[in-house]
């Protein structure tokens, strides 16, 4: 028996074992090219759901140039490798940063998990209970461009917030990844849009205007807007200070658009708790699914 459909297999008697409680929510944060500020939204939407009373976790999972804490001036002492190979309970590699933050580095691999031994499954779906009861969101921060491990993080999560610029290769790009996923799958996952580093309102408008014009007419995808992010001179002093500008800066131009699409998501979090959620543990195991497929 390969190690994958042990996994599975596992998880499913241990979900038979197991109360049902409200499972975390998982989102996947990801761009089309890197620069159009993913890890920093990532970053400050946290603590906008922190100042709305929820709580979250962020889990780097960008394996090229994580970069969350370095966004918070911390250096991490663990990573999520060492709850696979039991050096570390999961909620002891979570590091605190302002304002209730809270971030667990990655520094993982689909490979590491494909090579679980079974005696190491146990642990880690324990682990994963852990902290699925932990967090009411979890935000999985990916890597910007198009690859297999982001395909199978954005179709494993319960939705996922695309953030773009108005920069015409930044919007390319962005399509690009729609067009691969709707490639992938016959059932669309559900998607956001944010508009980053506009320079107008009406700018944002139009740029996520034309973004949805181009995937209705050649996807027939109807994708929808969470909100903008105006140009702010705040956003880069916050991120050469290594600290987030929600709270650095709570009444900059930035804070206030971040507020707003926070207040746009509350009836996505009130749908969310009529949903059933796959929860963290949920996503690990559609993810090796995925990855075993592929």
């Amino acid at each position: 028996m390969d190690q994958a459909q042990s996994l599975r297999e596992y998880m499913q008697r241990y979900n038979n074992q197991q109360e049902k409680k409200q499972s975390s929510r998982v989102i996947t944060i990801t761009s089309g090219k890197g620069g159009v500020g993913k890890s920093n939204f990532t970053l400050n939407f946290a603590l906008g759901l922190i100042a709305i009373g929820k709580k979250v976790v962020i889990l780097d999972l960008d394996l090229s140039t994580a970069n969350i804490n370095i966004l918070m001036g911390i250096a991490p002492r663990y990573r999520l490798l060492d709850v696979l190979q039991q050096r570390k309970q999961i909620l002891d590699v979570i590091e605190k940063g302002m304002g209730g933050v809270e971030y667990i580095y990655g520094g993982l691999e689909l490979d590491d998990l494909m090579e679980l031994e079974h005696r190491t499954l146990s642990f880690f779906v324990n682990q994963l209970q852990e902290l699925q009861t932990y967090a009411d969101f979890i935000l999985l921060d990916t890597g910007a461009g198009i690859s297999k491990e982001l395909v199978d993080f954005i179709l494993a999560s319960d939705e996922t917030i695309l953030v773009t610029t108005p920069e015409p290769t930044s919007m390319a790009d962005s399509y690009a990844v729609l067009k691969t996923i709707v490639q992938y799958t016959d059932q669309f996952p559900k998607f956001r849009l944010v508009i980053n580093r506009a320079q107008s309102y009406r700018e944002a408008v139009e740029t996520s205007k034309r973004l949805q014009n181009t995937c209705w007419n050649f996807l027939k995808l109807e994708l929808k807007t969470l909100g903008y992010l105006l140009e702010d001179q705040h956003v880069r002093k916050s991120v050469k200070a290594q600290t987030p500008f929600f709270i650095t800066y709570p009444n900059c131009t930035a804070s206030k658009n971040m507020k707003q699409i926070v207040y746009s998501y509350l009836p996505e979090i009130n749908e969310a708790s009529s949903v059933s959620s796959k929860g963290i543990r949920g996503f690990f195991e559609k993810v090796l699914s995925l990855g075993k497929s592929s």
